[in-house]
This record gives C-alpha cells, sequence and structure tokens, in this order.
C-alpha cells in the first residue's frame, strides 16, 4: 500500500491561486442559475454536471422524493416544494477516488427585496462578490468542485462530490445523497461558510438537537355561581388549560429535560378577559445536545402530560369526560438529532492543520449551529465530518456576498486537508 500524494501548503496555495479564473467563472455560472430552496434546481445542476464532466467526473442525477425517507430517524418534512429535488453524485472517472467526501448545497433563499445588485448575477464590488447563493452555499459549492478537479489533476485521486439540496432541513437532499452513499467513504466535509461571517477562523464540528414541538391543552370550566354567566365560575372548581401548559413546560424543564433548553415561542388560549380558558396552544422548540434523540424529547412531553394529567383529575363535582386535562404532544416543523465530531479527533485534527498551514491562523470550535448537515454523515454513515468555508455575509439576506480571495484560501485548504486525510486504495 503506497502512501497518499505529498502536498505542502505553499504548492496548495499556488494550484488554487492558477484555479482562480475557472473558480469565479463556476460560480458566478451557478449564480446565474436559480435555484430557490422548493424548487427543482436541475438548471443549475446542469451547469455544475457539465463542468465536472468536462473534467474527468462520472456524474449522476437523482430526482429524490422527500416523503420517500419519511419514516427515517433523521427524517425533518421540508417546507412546502414546486418541484421534485435535483440531487447530483460527481465520481473520479480517470483517476482514483479519494475516501473524503465533498458535499455542498446548491439550493438557495429567495431572492427577496432590497438587492441593489442583480441577484442572479456575480457582481464584483471591491473585495466582495454580491449575487444570490455566493455565500449560502455556490460558492462553497465552486470551492469543493474546483478542489475535487484540481485533486483529480494533480494528486492522482478525487474525492466524490455532492451537490445537494440542503435547505429546510435536509430531507430533499443531504439526506437521500448520504442514505445512498453509506459504506463509500470514510471522512466527509462540508463546504459552507460558518454564519458567523467568521470564514476559516471557525469549523462546525458540533450538530445541536432540534425539535419543534406543538402543545395543545383542554380543560374545563366549573359551574356558574351565577346564571348563564361562565365568568362566574371559581378558578379552584375549573381546569384552567392555560395554567396547566405553563405548568407542564415548567415540570419538563426541571425534569427530564433539565439539560436542554425549552422555549416557549408562541402561546395562545384564552377567549375573553375573565373566562376560565378552555383550550390553549403552545409552539415550542427545544434545543438539545448528547446521546438525546428527537424521540427521546417526544416521549418526555407525553410522559410528562401523563403523568400530570393523572395527578390533575377532575374535582369531585364534575361528572363530565371534561372534568380532566387531555394534552396533546406532536412534532410540528424542524427537527434533527445532535451529532458531533470530536475536536480532538484524528481527522478534525488533519482538517485543522491544514487550514493553519494556508491561513496562519489555527481555526477554533463553532459548537452552537443547530441541525447543521455534517449530522447526516455522522448519523447515516458514521463517519467523522466538520464544516468549514470562507469568509461571507448577508446570510438569508439582500446583498449575499462572499470574499473572492478567502475563497481562493479555502480551495488550498481543501486540497491539503485531502492529502491529510485520504489513503490510497
Amino acid at each position: 500500500m503506497c502512501s497518499a500524494p505529498v502536498l505542502d501548503s505553499r504548492r496548495a496555495l499556488a494550484l488554487a491561486e492558477g484555479a482562480e479564473k475557472e473558480l469565479l467563472a463556476l460560480l458566478a455560472a451557478l449564480i446565474a442559475k436559480p435555484s430557490p430552496a422548493g424548487r427543482s434546481a436541475a438548471a443549475a445542476q446542469k451547469v455544475l454536471a457539465t463542468w465536472l464532466e468536462r473534467r474527468g467526473f462520472a456524474v449522476e442525477r437523482f430526482e429524490d422524493d422527500p416523503e420517500a425517507l419519511g419514516g427515517h430517524p433523521e427524517f425533518s418534512p421540508p417546507p412546502p416544494a414546486a418541484g421534485r429535488p435535483v440531487n447530483l453524485a460527481a465520481r473520479p472517472a480517470e483517476v482514483p477516488t479519494a475516501d473524503t467526501v465533498l458535499f455542498a448545497h446548491i439550493d438557495t433563499e429567495p431572492a427577496g427585496d432590497g438587492w441593489t445588485t442583480p441577484p442572479h448575477t456575480a457582481v464584483r464590488r471591491g473585495l466582495r462578490l454580491h449575487g444570490l447563493g455566493a455565500a449560502d452555499d455556490k460558492g462553497g459549492l465552486a470551492a469543493a468542485a474546483v478542489a475535487a478537479a484540481l485533486s483529480a489533476r494533480h494528486l492522482g485521486r478525487a474525492p466524490v462530490l455532492l451537490s445537494v439540496h440542503g435547505k429546510g432541513g435536509g430531507a430533499r437532499g443531504t439526506l437521500p445523497a448520504f442514505h445512498r452513499l453509506a459504506g463509500e467513504a470514510r471522512a466527509a466535509l462540508y463546504v459552507h461558510p460558518p454564519e458567523t461571517g467568521d470564514g476559516l477562523a471557525v469549523f462546525k464540528n458540533v450538530s445541536r438537537g432540534v425539535v419543534d414541538l406543538d402543545l395543545r391543552v383542554e380543560g374545563w370550566r366549573g359551574p356558574p355561581r351565577e346564571m348563564n354567566t361562565p365568568e362566574s365560575a371559581r378558578p379552584e372548581d375549573s381546569g384552567d388549560a392555560l395554567a396547566a401548559g405553563l405548568a407542564l413546560i415548567e415540570d419538563v424543564r426541571r425534569g427530564p429535560l433539565a439539560g436542554a433548553e425549552v422555549r416557549l415561542g408562541r402561546l395562545e388560549a384564552g377567549e375573553s378577559p375573565g373566562l376560565i380558558p378552555l383550550h390553549a396552544t403552545a409552539g415550542i422548540r427545544v434545543l438539545f445536545q448528547g446521546a438525546t434523540t428527537v424521540s427521546d424529547v417526544v416521549t418526555a412531553f407525553r410522559r410528562a402530560a401523563a403523568s400530570f394529567r393523572s395527578s390533575h383529575q377532575a374535582l369531585p363535582f364534575a361528572s363530565s369526560p371534561r372534568g380532566a386535562f387531555r394534552f396533546s404532544v406532536e412534532p410540528s416543523g424542524l427537527r434533527a438529532n445532535p451529532a458531533r465530531t470530536p475536536w480532538d479527533a484524528p481527522f478534525t485534527r488533519g482538517v485543522r492543520a491544514a487550514t493553519a498551514r494556508i491561513t496562519g491562523r489555527e481555526p477554533s470550535e463553532y459548537p452552537h449551529h443547530l441541525a447543521s448537515d455534517i449530522r447526516f454523515p455522522i448519523r447515516l454513515a458514521g463517519i467523522p465530518c466538520v464544516g468549514l468555508g470562507s469568509r461571507a455575509g448577508a446570510f438569508y439576506a439582500a446583498n449575499e456576498w462572499i470574499a473572492p480571495s478567502d475563497l481562493i484560501r479555502l480551495v488550498a485548504v481543501l486540497l491539503l486537508a485531502l492529502t491529510r486525510t485520504t489513503r490510497s486504495p
């Protein structure tokens, strides 16, 4: 077994700088093909496929059904869509395949208002390049593609490259892509700028777990003390749905989910002042880490609700079935299990070292992101993954931008990281 190709930082940076023109041309071509979240992205994927095929890659495109993996534990319901997503996988056809996968997402935010440059045109202004998706994540995708091509051309091997739909929880792209890829790779790099804007100074190696829940509570009112005046019912004879819902949330916060963040973001209850609320609905977001899963969080709420109900039964006068609280707890939106690649794992150390060699600075850990796509290779394939990208800004807003000079350094980091994290066949 021979060793992996050797590449020093000076050579990696020279190769990346020499590819600047094709890097920015590819990015401009991707920006020119709209691929907002919920659409197919077929036109943008075709641009990328043609570019890769001309550089010796075999490209497959998949029309994935987002509901096909609806029962998968890593599934998060995607937002409403107007087209079936097209995802892309490219493998080197003329050189051996490296065992580190590069992936990025091709779908963008909608154009929205407030742009001072045409959103679907790459416009260079000073040290920034503006365009829809420049930062999130067509810049990362272009850098990954150029790094893969340079690796094939100069290092005699190349990684598998995935271009996926990652918006809205990944069910439209990242989940099916890694479901197909399981067993093919030993590590993955998610090429996406950190939303902090700090570029290569920070890495995503942690993805916090998250689940949005709808809690619904049904209570009851005691008999009125004055005829035809429900406001006259005594609170102690009634079951206040709002109070019960808030008490249940506190029970969960202090009990089974004491180590998690339980956030109450929406609350609806009551009909008018003076009336005991018969119904209450709460929108809750739970953020968690470690071994806890989405299923664990839902189970914790449901068990707490069952316990709360049994300990707050109807008062003796209430013979109606409504004389007891009724609870419903259902996941309502974003959900993702937590994932982590240890900061001191050999793979992470190799990518950190590659970054330090190019930038002159050791990156720091960014542990606050939730539902990051790094979770899919970690949880589905059991392989380490970190996320890294260049300096960028205006995420989810008008005039989104990326720094071309840093994008070139990102290509160099990816090249150097590939030589440090792959092995020969």
